[in-house]
């Protein structure tokens, strides 16, 4: 018997130009493959193309209810009970103990009897209670750790480690009042559990089933293409990594191998001040229309991840396209990837140099392209998520 499962998410995740809106539109589409109905509640813009919203879900025959921002936490009487209650002081969450939403929620609760409810993002708690009342069982899909996430990109200072308490705050409330939790690594997971979590699993991306190929071609040739991604140059981990590649990796590369590199920065709206240095063996793409046949045509990812929590799409789709990949350590977040074998790890700009000029031998580019997608193909396989969220589901329902 199918069930009904509520999905409440931010921001409609159309467009879905980045990462995160990837990764909410296929775990829509994902649950309404599995045989669910869906029904979801989203926020949007004004600048969000309302026709193409209605049009993908007549599309996927799902119904969506959409709301405007209110901007709650802008308001006079949310201001004074921030003074006297800490779980008014998350800014993010503020926006969900708006009446508008809080009474949409459960009109719609009313009317539609779901068997369970989705939430997107752990910040969106202010609604839990609605649930837990009716005992609908409540799923947290979490996109990272916040608390840590928030300190790394924007930076340790005292005003930020005042506002790192009540995000800590929200995740408690999260980890105490969802029925399930997923987890986007395995890293994320641990601490979940350490902070009381049973029922819970790691769900990775999941756009990524939509990405993994079964093979690649490692082309031979005397210079090699390197690139670099992000979505959009605003995010500080982001631009801390094409930073770090721009301004120290390639400079030490084309030292030690003069003319056998180039690195290409693909993204939009790349600051000037990194633009200036994209000259020589480092090149700006800026957006790239075709990323899959542009991807074909490169030979190594160099993706360094300085900071920032959750999974970094930008380490792992090259991964799931079998491209030699030098990443940073800690961007793997627990997932199985192994130096040497799937992929290679560095540090330092100097460690990065060292690793991308041992790529010039073609047999370890394709040792390493043919590790990447076994695993890939493995731990993040269409199969394979299906059936950690079929488990989650029938743990609670």
């Amino acid at each position: 018997m199918n069930k009904k499962i509520l999905v409440i998410t931010p921001k409609f995740p159309l467009p879905a130009a980045g990462a995160c809106e990837q990764e909410r539109l296929a775990g829509i589409t994902q649950l309404k493959r599995l045989g669910n109905d869906i029904r979801i509640i989203a926020k949007v813009f004004d600048w969000q193309d309302k026709e193409e919203i209605k049009r993908w879900c007549a599309e996927h025959d799902i119904n969506a209810d959409l709301l405007p921002y209110s901007f709650f936490a802008r308001n006079l009487s949310l201001k004074l009970k921030k003074l006297i209650n800490p779980e008014y002081w998350d800014g993010a969450a503020a926006e969900y103990f708006s009446l508008d939403i809080q009474n949409k929620v459960k009109e719609i609760t009313e009317e539609w009897r779901p068997d369970a409810v989705w939430f997107d993002y752990t910040y969106l708690w202010p609604l839990y209670k609605i649930f837990k009342r009716k005992k609908i069982p409540v799923i947290t899909r979490s996109i990272n750790f916040e608390p840590v996430h928030f300190l790394q990109e924007d930076g340790f200072s005292l005003m930020n480690l005042i506002k790192f308490a009540p995000k800590l705050i929200s995740e408690i409330i999260t980890v105490r009042k969802s029925d399930f939790i997923f987890a986007i690594t395995p890293k994320e997971e641990k601490i979940y559990r350490r902070m009381g979590a049973k029922r819970i699993a790691t769900l990775p991306l999941r756009s990524l089933p939509g990405l993994v190929k079964r093979e690649r071609v490692i082309l031979n040739r005397d210079v090699l293409h390197l690139f670099f991604m992000g979505a959009g140059y605003s995010v500080p981990h982001i631009r801390k990594g094409a930073e770090f590649a721009i301004k120290e990796v390639a400079p030490v590369l084309e030292k030690k191998a003069p003319g056998k590199f180039v690195l290409h920065i693909l993204g939009k709206k790349l600051p000037e001040d990194l633009q200036r240095h994209c000259v020589g063996n480092v090149k700006a793409e800026g957006f790239v229309e075709n990323l899959q046949q542009f991807l074909a045509e490169m030979d190594i990812a160099v993706i360094p991840s300085l900071l920032g929590a959750g999974m970094q799409q930008k380490i792992f789709e090259p991964l799931c396209l079998g491209i030699p990949t030098v990443t940073s350590p800690r961007g793997l977040a627990g997932y199985p990837f192994s130096a040497g074998e799937h992929l290679l790890l560095a540090k330092s700009a100097e460690e990065y140099a060292e690793q991308i000029m041992k790529l010039q031998d073609i047999e370890l580019r394709k040792r390493l392209s043919k590790g990447s997608l076994e695993l890939c193909n493995k731990i993040f396989s269409r199969d394979k998520i299906n059936e950690i969220i079929r488990q989650g589901l029938n743990n609670i329902l």
